[in-house]
């Protein structure tokens, strides 16, 4: 019996171990990854509609309207973008996401024409909440910036 016992217990201990071992790892490796990829945390507090005048003095055309639609379908992120006064689109692929920010990647899929002054670049643009329907929208870390807004309705 003394052996039964104490087998049981060499077994209860040795899983006790086990267990808080694996969830230390799970708490580490959730700690250490700083961001996540947003693949799995895109809200629907982001989904919508947004417009906004963005800025970039450096360039050939100083200032555009920017226009994201973002949705999530069947749980995949889906968004696009047109830049109307720079004759530009394309899709953006989420790379991160939370209740207060947005890490988007611009792929341009259609540039101006021939001849245009200017090209659409692409490349991780940031969106920042300021309110509910209100957000900053920066480019290059802030080389092309605006503030953007959720249009509601139709």
């Amino acid at each position: 019996m003394k052996t039964s016992r104490s087998r049981r217990v060499a077994i209860a201990a040795i899983t006790l171990i086990i267990v808080i071992g694996a969830g230390g790892l799970l708490i580490h490796s959730l700690s250490s990854t700083g961001k996540n990829n947003g693949a799995h945390s895109f809200t629907n507090s982001w989904s919508g509609r947004w417009r906004g005048t963005i800025i970039q003095p450096d360039s050939a055309v100083h200032s555009w309207t920017f226009t994201m639609s973002l949705n999530e379908t069947n749980g995949k992120f889906v968004g696009t973008y047109v830049e109307s006064s720079l004759a530009c689109s394309g899709t953006l692929t989420l790379t991160f996401a939370d209740s207060s920010e947005l890490e988007l990647n611009e792929a341009v899929t259609t540039q101006p024409p021939t001849g245009t002054p200017w090209f659409c670049g692409g490349g991780p643009i940031q969106i920042k909440r300021t309110g509910r329907d209100s957000a900053v929208y920066r480019w290059e870390g802030g080389v092309a910036h605006g503030i953007i807004r959720r249009r509601r309705g139709r």
